[in-house]
């Protein structure tokens, strides 16, 4: 059982701590020690982050806090996609003026909406503006705007030319409970007391937003929010489908899916009452048939413990701790019941005494978790490699036809010898040859960094790499060097931005950082981040023949890194590849591949150049490039 120590808002977990594990976690938020995100996966210490659904970190907005300042923008035309003009939607375009592109990027959107389609996929680089185009599209539409990316729903709000076409709704731990200022609303009275709280659309911040929400033209949300909220359908407050929906930075979209709908058996997925009872059975947990009992009695003892929180609900009251508790264990039982009706193959693995059930594929759920919420589609990405993949992997082939999506490609403004890429490598970084490579690797790295004088970021992959970097680096570099862990990996993060000259040797920094002008002046890519071979989806996929997905998800990984660096037109970084994998990478992927990276890369990396597949390919050229 958790035991409270001395600090009030954090909770011990005699499991961890037994494992030799940063054995607390925080009150409330549940964020896990061992990686500063909330409700992330449970891991132990040093190794890498999975990706999951980011939550929202909890910023307690307040009853006073939701009223608006400033009104909210009302557009002059309200329609469906289909029926839109090129010039309805440029006349509603945030900035006042347009960037290369964004206007034919416009025209070419409307057409095909007019033409029948239903889905358009936007692959854009940072710097044409996709935020400001899907803006403009949500603008003349009732919609719903959702990116996974936290950082971006914070810069749309704080930009002035956008921040007010959108009602922004977070999930309900982010708001206060009005009837106990000291809690949050998913563990406030409503829930801790079964208080039936009439009274909450008049004064409870977040049912005070969520009308707000209902009734404007456009929200903006978090992805998970949009999932997590796509399951009250029913209910009064309900934000619903709407016409069209526009989905920004989408390239992991069913990764972060699939997250949603996992079955977890760890410390943090289910109450540590449960977890603690069932631990000796999981450790047992060898076969198929260990899998289906040992769920089994999860379910029942979750059944019990959820008919005792109602009865302490009715009378004295939960705690904040029970009322989390209630909370976990509702997503479970709801997982466990997708799980148990699923048509789908799925796939199980136990590692750190956790047990992880998952789909091989996540197209079954897409439609009820993503796409119910809209008629129309507009998803954005730079790194949307292989349109029909996405489409496929997505789900959006079990409802619409191939030939009502459309794929659109921009070119960057930036210019290339601003963000050339460096051939560094010395031999591939694999397990099988990194007792011979990372010497190699290491003494690479050091003369990279006796030239480069300014910020340096290196993208080592897993902790494991970052430890051979560190371990083998010359004594006269280390002063440069700032490390992160697990648990302070944004506090180091800041440290390096603050500072000049230095080196941040970072795990799982590729996505959603905006290292522009001297916070970045080179980046070293030291391990190209290839899908984890001992995860059991990675390997069944590549047991069905998905090669082409496996060297998309690393290509992917690897482009996202590459624009950490590069945020404008003037500005400039250097990006050094080091693993010697990357040479067979690009081979590999080279049809998938964009071409304003391409054109980045030294001839030493280039491969022949095999035609790029154009298919459903509408590419827009400079006009010094078109033939």
């Amino acid at each position: 059982m958790p035991q409270i120590i001395e600090e009030p808002d954090l909770i011990r977990c005699e499991h961890a701590k037994r494992k030799g594990w940063p054995s607390t976690f925080r009150l409330g938020s549940h964020i896990c020690v061992n990686c500063d995100r909330v409700r992330c996966e449970f891991h132990p210490p040093r190794a890498k982050p999975v990706i999951c659904i980011p939550q929202e970190q909890p910023e307690v907005i307040q009853s006073s806090a939701v009223t608006r300042v400033e009104p909210i923008f009302k557009p002059k035309t309200q329609v469906s996609p289909k029926d839109l003009t090129p010039e309805e939607v440029l006349e509603n375009f945030p900035s006042p003026t347009l960037r290369p592109y964004q206007k034919d990027i416009v025209v070419s959107v409307v057409e095909a909406f007019q033409s029948g389609k239903k889905c358009v996929i936007l692959a854009a680089p940072t710097g044409f503006g996709k935020s400001y185009v899907n803006a403009a599209f949500t603008s003349v539409t009732r919609s719903f705007y959702a990116t996974p990316q936290l950082a971006l729903i914070d810069q749309i709000m704080r930009d002035p030319y956008v921040r007010s076409r959108f009602v922004k709704i977070r999930g309900r731990r982010n708001y206060q409970c009005f009837l106990q200022p000291d809690r949050r609303v998913h563990v406030g009275k409503c829930i801790t007391e079964d208080y039936p709280c009439k009274e909450r659309f008049d004064v409870c911040p977040y049912w005070r937003q969520k009308m707000a929400a209902l009734n404007a033209p456009s929200v903006l949300t978090s992805l998970a929010y949009l999932i997590s909220e796509g399951q009250t359908e029913g209910s009064e407050s309900y934000l619903g489908t709407r016409t069209l929906l526009v989905l920004d930075e989408a390239h992991n979209l069913e990764e972060q899916c699939l997250n949603h709908v996992s079955v977890r058996v760890n410390p943090f997925s289910i109450p540590h009452e449960v977890f603690n009872q069932i631990l000796p059975e999981l450790l047992e947990t060898h076969t198929d048939a260990d899998v289906r009992s040992l769920l089994e009695s999860i379910e029942a003892r979750l059944n019990m413990m959820l008919e005792r929180c109602e009865k302490i609900a009715q009378t004295t009251g939960l705690s904040t701790i029970q009322a989390e508790d209630l909370e976990r264990t509702r997503h479970y039982l709801a997982n466990y019941q997708l799980y148990k009706k699923s048509k789908s193959e799925w796939v199980w693995q136990v590692k750190n005494d956790e047990l992880l059930v998952q789909p091989v594929f996540g197209k079954e759920f897409m439609r009820d978790l993503v796409w119910k919420r809209g008629e129309y589609y507009i998803i954005s990405s730079a790194t949307i490699l292989d349109p029909d993949e996405f489409a496929e992997s997505t789900g959006l082939l079990n409802f619409l036809k191939a030939d009502e999506i459309s794929f659109l490609t921009v070119p960057s403004t930036f210019p290339v010898e601003n963000r050339p890429i460096i051939d560094a490598t010395v031999g591939p970084l694999s397990a099988q040859y990194l007792a011979t490579n990372m010497p190699k690797a290491i003494r690479a790295v050091e003369e990279i960094l006796r030239k480069e004088k300014g910020n340096v970021a290196i993208h080592c992959h897993s902790y494991q790499h970052q430890r051979n970097l560190l371990d083998g680096i010359s004594e006269d570099l280390k002063p440069r060097v700032i490390v992160h862990t697990s648990r302070n990996r944004e506090e180091k993060l800041n440290e390096w931005m603050r500072s000049r000259g230095k080196v941040f040797v970072s795990v799982a920094f590729n996505e959603g950082q905006d290292w522009k002008y001297d916070l970045c002046d080179a980046q070293i890519l030291l391990k190209v981040p290839f899908p984890d071979l001992g995860d059991m989806r990675v390997k069944k996929r590549l047991e069905l023949g998905k090669r082409g997905w496996y060297d998309n998800r690393a290509m992917l990984e690897v482009i996202q890194a590459y624009g950490r660096a590069i945020r404008a037109e003037d500005d400039t970084a250097r990006f050094y590849i080091v693993d010697g994998s990357f040479t067979r990478l690009i081979h590999n992927s080279w049809n998938t591949t964009p071409n304003w990276f391409k054109e980045a890369l030294p001839a030493s990396l280039r491969r022949s150049r095999p035609e790029i597949d154009l298919r459903h390919t509408q590419t827009f050229m400079p006009p010094n490039e078109q033939t």
